[in-house]
């Protein structure tokens, strides 16, 4: 997650028709309703109908439309889980649910989970409400007129953002479909509905993010049943990775520079150099999308396929890479993010500035070290996930970001702990101010300044902490990171890193220790 830092001097609060579990954007047509939820419940059941069995395995084939572009699409269902691959250029990306993760994979073959990924993807805008969805995880979240007379439901699926859903008053059936991605709002329109079997579903629909470029036109233009197996519709393996083949002992140093704390790589990119920034806080090889444009590589639904890419002796052809404006301060290429980083073990040494990339084999060595601390790290969302706590309170979703300067406790976490952060974290300032509001690619939050007493990261505990706590933010641009913290590089600089990608696993060994 890439970011800049502006001072904000006053904190503004979220209207909402409820006490909300935490400080979440929500649809801001939305008002109070009488109707209960049972009522409209069985109002949408009638509408739609039930799915028939014959069609709980099925083969679909969609068009997207997307300006001149007519864009293939493939979708497998079974049961509760799907997928869709659809084709860019001639390269395959890929979204579903599996075993109700949703997740997202580029044509690089590599695949992450979604939830914490605030940046989005305009080739993955696939609407819950066309596969099957559990009534069970919807509140009602009050009603709207904004296009017809609806209630509007709040889908909140275990591992997955939530899913605002228009049930149309008159028919019973979801006319709109809005989801957030960062800051911006995808709204889903479906028209056409059409049987299938004892179901009514809707056979065409339009997707819309505010940006006329990403707009998408779905037609559905055939649903078969069909007998499919796990594999069908299960999240694929990676399948390419860069790789250095002459590695000497198994280890690349990369040609990698540090202004400040964030660490620029020089990079090829199909034959010239450019300056990218490793970030292991983003999911994706990310390319400023003007950079794109002046090499002739012209976006589609927010991608560019790169020839050649080499960083070091690393090297890999026809590079998938997420294209987006970069606004950071910098002229830059773009960002290394997780595509660059899995199938290896990364090593990034703050005191001299030196960054590595190992084969697990020469990287066993310090996993073994009495000197290092080893914890394990999800990251299966494309950032590293570990386990972190301040006394007693505890979260497993802290992201290691590199990007990122400071220590943030998120809305997930201070809503946990709230009572204990009022009572026993100190007020304190960034600077003059109490508040910030920091600025990533994504979007913003606004966090106030506490210090805290410790804060420990594995057996490794950091004394006298300032921390940013989140707090409501009404910027058009707010988003929600469904983290439980950020730990910048106040506390990484502190430390050599080994991040074990494949192993799922983090060694940190404080500087000077060898």
């Amino acid at each position: 997650m890439k970011r800049a830092l502006a001072l904000a001097a006053t904190l503004a609060c979220i209207a909402a028709l409820r006490a909300p579990a935490r400080a979440e954007w929500r649809p801001p047509d939305l008002r109070p309703t009488k109707t209960p939820l049972a009522e409209v419940l069985a109002a949408y059941t009638k509408g739609t109908g039930a799915l028939d069995s014959r069609f709980a395995q099925r083969r679909e084939r969609w068009t997207y439309v997307n300006g001149p572009r007519r864009l293939p699409v493939r979708v497998t269902v079974l049961n509760d889980d799907f997928r869709a691959n659809v084709e860019l250029n001639g390269a395959e990306y890929a979204g579903g649910r599996w075993s109700g993760l949703r997740w997202r994979a580029d044509a690089n073959g590599i695949a992450h989970g979604t939830l914490s990924d605030d940046q989005g993807d305009a080739v993955d805008r696939l609407p819950q409400s066309v596969f099957p969805f559990a009534m069970s995880e919807c509140e009602l979240a009050g009603e709207s007129e904004k296009f017809a007379p609806a209630w509007v439901l709040a889908d909140r699926a275990p591992h997955d953002r939530p899913h605002w859903l228009y049930v149309d008053k008159t028919s019973g059936l979801i006319s709109h479909e809005v989801t957030r991605e960062g800051a911006r709002t995808i709204v889903t329109s479906f028209e056409d509905f059409e049987p299938l079997g004892t179901l009514r579903r809707p056979r065409r629909w339009h997707v819309t993010d505010g940006n006329r470029t990403n707009d998408l036109d779905v037609h559905v233009d055939a649903i078969e049943p069909a007998q499919l197996m796990p594999r069908d519709v299960a999240t694929p393996p990676t399948q390419r990775t860069f790789r250095a083949p002459n590695a000497r002992d198994g280890i690349v140093v990369l040609p990698a520079h540090f202004r400040g704390r964030t660490i620029f790589v020089d990079a090829g990119v199909d034959g010239r150099r450019a300056q990218f920034v490793l970030d292991t806080g983003t999911a994706s090889i990310t390319l400023d999308s003007g950079y794109a444009g002046r090499r002739g590589w012209s976006p589609v639904l927010e991608h560019a396929t790169v020839p050649h890419m080499t960083v070091g002796a690393l090297a890999l052809d026809d590079v998938s890479t997420l294209a987006i404006p970069i606004n950071i301060g910098y002229s830059i290429g773009g960002i290394l993010g997780y595509d660059f980083f899995v199938g290896h073990v990364v090593h990034v040494d703050y005191a001299n500035e030196r960054v590595e990339v190992m084969t697990p084999e020469a990287a066993a060595p310090i996993f073994r070290d009495g000197k290092a601390t080893v914890i394990p790290a999800d990251f299966d969302e494309g950032v590293p996930l570990v386990r972190a706590a301040f006394g007693s309170a505890v979260g497993d979703r802290f992201a290691l970001d590199t990007g990122s300067p400071h220590l943030y406790v998120l809305a997930p976490f201070e809503q946990r702990y709230k009572t204990a952060i009022d009572a026993l974290w100190t007020p304190a300032s960034f600077g003059r101010q109490s508040t910030a509001e920091e600025v990533y690619l994504e979007g913003s939050i606004v966090v106030s300044a506490r210090r805290v007493a410790s804060f420990t990261l594995g057996p490794q505990r950091f004394y006298d902490v300032l921390v940013g706590i989140q707090q409501p933010n009404a910027a058009r641009d707010a988003i929600d990171i469904a983290l439980d913290g950020i730990v910048g590089t106040d506390q990484m600089r502190d430390f050599d890193w080994w991040f074990d990608y494949e192993g799922g696993r983090i060694a940190l060994r404080r500087n000077g220790l060898r």
